[in-house]
C-alpha cells in the first residue's frame, strides 16, 4: 500500500471559537482520501537523510506536521482501456487528487502551508508511513493575509470540504477550461506568491475571471464593482462568521463599502501607477500585532470575495453560468 499526504497547517484548538473534535479523526473527505492526524504516523528519523542538504529548519517545517489529507492506493498495474496504469502513474494521480483537493480547501479555509507533499509507503505490521519523497514550498518568503495567519480548520469546513468537493473535482478536471477554472488557478497562483503586489495582480485576475469578459461591454471596474455588490451583497462583511476571533473587535468593513479602493489598487497595480500613500499609512482594524494597514485589508478583501465567490456558484449549482463569456454574460447583464 503507497500513501500521499497533502499537510494542512492544524485544526482548531479547544481554546478556539470553534474547536475541531478530534474524535471524528479520521474523517472522511471522498474516497480512499482522509483528514487524519499524523504525528505518529510519520517514522521518527524519515528526514534525516536530507537534514544536511536542505537545513535543520526545513526539517523542522517537516517534522512538525500534524494534520493532513491523506490518500491510501494499491499501486498493482491496473488495465484501463487501452493501456495500464502502473506505479508511476497511479502515484501521479494521487498527488493530483491531493493537490486539487488542497486548493477547494483553500478556497474554504486558507492557511499557512509549512510543507507540501508527502509521499511513501505505508507499512503492513503497523500501519506507519514510510517517507520516500517530499516537497517544500517557497516557504520562506511565503505568508497569508493578516487575518488568515490564526486560521485552522474548524469541523464545519471539513464538512463543507466533502460536499464541495465532488462539483469542485468534475469542473476543474473538464477538459474545457471554464471561467470557475481560471479563477480557482489565479487563487492557488496568488497564495502562494511572495510578493504582495503579484499577489493583488493574480487574486483580481481570479476576480475579473468570475465577474467579467473580453467583451467591450462586460468589462471595466463599473461593471466589475456592480456585480460584486450584486452577487455578494452590499452589506455583506467581508469577514465570514468564525475569521475574526472574539477577542477582535470586527470593524464592519462591506463589500459595499470597500469594493471600490479593491478596484482602485488594482488600477494602480495593473497601469505601473503608484500607490498613494494613505493605503499603507492608515489602518482599516486592528489585529493582535496592533494596526492593520488599509492595503492588507485590501488583500484580506479581494480574497474573501473570491473565495465566497466560487463557493456561492458551487453551493447555488451555478457552474454552468460560469463556463465561458457567453454564459457568464447571459446571467449578470440584466443586474448591470
Amino acid at each position: 500500500m503507497r500513501f500521499t499526504l497533502y499537510p494542512i497547517c492544524g485544526v482548531a484548538d479547544p481554546w478556539d471559537d470553534e474547536p475541531f473534535d478530534t474524535s471524528t479523526l479520521p474523517f472522511e473527505i471522498t474516497e480512499h482520501v482522509n483528514l487524519e492526524a499524523v504525528e505518529d504516523r510519520i517514522r521518527e528519523g524519515a528526514f534525516n537523510l536530507s537534514r544536511q542538504m536542505i537545513g535543520a529548519s526545513a526539517i523542522e517545517r517537516l517534522e512538525n506536521v500534524r494534520y493532513a489529507l491523506v490518500h491510501r492506493y494499491d499501486p498493482a498495474p491496473v488495465l484501463e482501456e487501452d493501456h495500464i496504469v502502473n506505479d508511476g502513474e497511479h502515484q501521479v494521480r494521487s498527488d493530483q487528487l491531493l493537490r486539487e483537493i488542497a486548493a477547494c480547501l483553500r478556497i474554504i479555509r486558507p492557511m499557512r502551508q509549512r510543507a507540501l507533499v508527502m509521499r511513501g509507503v505505508v507499512r503492513d505490521e503497523d500501519g506507519t508511513f514510510d517517507v520516500s519523497g517530499f516537497e517544500l514550498p517557497a516557504i520562506y518568503g511565503h505568508e497569508v493575509p493578516e487575518v488568515q495567519k490564526y486560521f485552522d480548520v474548524r469541523n464545519r469546513d471539513a464538512n463543507d470540504l466533502r460536499t464541495y468537493v465532488p462539483d469542485f473535482l468534475r469542473e476543474i478536471r473538464n477538459p474545457i477550461i471554464s471561467k470557475f477554472r481560471m479563477a480557482v488557478q489565479f487563487h492557488d497562483l496568488g497564495h502562494f506568491s511572495s510578493d504582495w503586489k503579484a499577489r493583488y495582480l493574480l487574486w483580481s485576475s481570479a476576480v475579473e475571471s468570475i465577474f467579467t469578459t473580453h467583451n467591450r461591454e462586460h468589462q471595466g471596474t463599473r461593471v466589475a464593482t456592480a456585480r460584486i455588490k450584486w452577487f455578494l451583497g452590499e452589506r455583506t462583511s467581508i469577514y465570514a462568521p468564525g475569521d475574526l476571533t472574539r477577542l477582535l473587535e470586527d470593524p464592519t468593513i462591506t463589500v459595499g463599502n470597500i469594493v471600490d479602493d479593491v478596484y482602485a489598487v488594482r488600477n494602480y497595480l495593473a497601469h505601473g501607477d503608484r500607490i498613494p500613500d494613505e493605503y499603507f499609512n492608515q489602518m482599516a482594524r486592528q489585529s493582535f500585532n496592533g494596526g492593520v494597514p488599509r492595503i492588507e485589508v485590501l488583500l484580506e478583501a479581494v480574497s474573501f470575495i473570491i473565495r465566497t465567490s466560487l463557493l456561492k456558484i458551487l453551493r447555488d449549482g451555478l457552474l454552468n453560468h460560469f463556463q465561458d463569456a457567453v454564459s457568464a454574460d447571459a446571467f449578470s447583464v440584466h443586474k448591470d
